[in-house]
């Protein structure tokens, strides 16, 4: 089942990393948030361009000249689905139509996809599924858990690093493992395709 996410928190009120800005999306009529990492280039964007009534007088992004010229050519965005993680990072699949066909673009951003959202208006949904595995968890008062599989690599390191100063070694090996099965996925994608003899992909 399909989740609609609304935006919780902008770049301005919630904790900037080196990485950029945590955005929190909340689960409609719902307490679950979930973060998402952007630039802080995109996190302008998106607060400026959700702010911007519709129609805009000038495009002020490239989501703006995507969602513009799909539309000239008849397309219409109907959602935008967080679909996994990988990398620290949410991908997304932008679900459009044309009439009665249907056009999905898979393995995009979903900081890009957040904001080809709000653009266009079109909902933002994510499965129950996905949304309960990567919720944040209250902890204490005004405290929350993340996942450790949505930090970046560099926030994991450096969480390594803190771990083993601190002597925190369950919570070091965590990382440790977070880190190695990353790097066994990278070297995994890496790896070409077997080719059988007629030259087809296995």
């Amino acid at each position: 089942m399909l989740r609609r996410l609304e935006i919780h928190a902008f770049a301005s009120s919630v904790p900037v990393t080196d990485e950029g800005a945590l955005i929190m999306l909340r689960e409609k009529n719902g307490d679950r948030v979930i973060p998402l990492q952007m630039s802080m280039r995109r996190a302008v964007t998106l607060m400026a361009r959700d702010k911007m009534p519709l129609p805009a007088q000038l495009p002020v992004s490239v989501g703006d000249i995507s969602v513009m010229m799909l539309q000239q050519f008849g397309i219409n965005i109907t959602y935008v689905e967080l679909t996994a993680v990988k990398e620290g990072n949410f991908t997304c699949r932008v679900v459009c139509h044309r009439g009665e066909e249907e056009h999905i673009i898979e393995h995009c951003q979903a900081a890009d996809g957040l904001i080809i959202s709000v653009i266009s208006r079109c909902p933002l949904v994510i499965e129950e599924e996905l949304l309960e595995l990567q919720y944040m968890h209250k902890i204490g008062d005004g405290a929350y858990a993340m996942n450790i599989n949505i930090l970046s690599r560099r926030l994991l390191e450096q969480a390594l690093e803190h771990a083993v100063a601190n002597e925190n070694y369950e919570v070091a090996s965590q990382l440790r493992d977070e880190l190695q099965r990353r790097t066994n996925e990278a070297a995994d994608d890496s790896q070409p395709m077997e080719l059988q003899q007629d030259g087809s992909e296995q």
